[in-house]
């Protein structure tokens, strides 16, 4: 099973994006009851209210999906939530593909 992880990359760049993930998804928190909380910075509060805004006037008159599109909110502690890297062979603007399982071949690879 290794061998089928790792193919074009390797293990701790999976564990890397595995942990990145759930370490944001379980800091989520609901922007409702952020906008709601005293607590909440009034420059937050104040981008939430926006954003929901936005969000409402795009399902209400644009008639976009209502989905969970932009109901939380995680605070990185930095100014990128990832990277993207891209990548090229010296002397070409073709892109190095990485592959792999279930999502197929890319090119770039994200870091958190």
């Amino acid at each position: 099973m290794a061998s089928g992880l790792t193919g074009c990359t390797s293990i701790s760049y999976y564990a890397q994006s595995l942990e990145g993930h759930v370490e944001i998804m379980a800091a989520r928190k609901n922007v409702g009851k952020l906008i709601r909380d005293p607590s909440t910075p009034a420059p937050l509060r104040a981008k939430l209210t926006s954003a929901s805004a936005i969000r409402r006037f795009a399902t209400e008159e644009l008639a976009l999906p209502d989905n969970s599109s932009y109901r939380s909110y995680v605070d990185v502690g930095r100014n990128d939530v990832t990277l993207a890297v891209f990548a090229a062979p010296q002397f070409s603007l073709a892109p190095i593909t990485w592959c792999f399982p279930v999502f197929g071949c890319v090119p770039y690879k994200g870091y958190f």
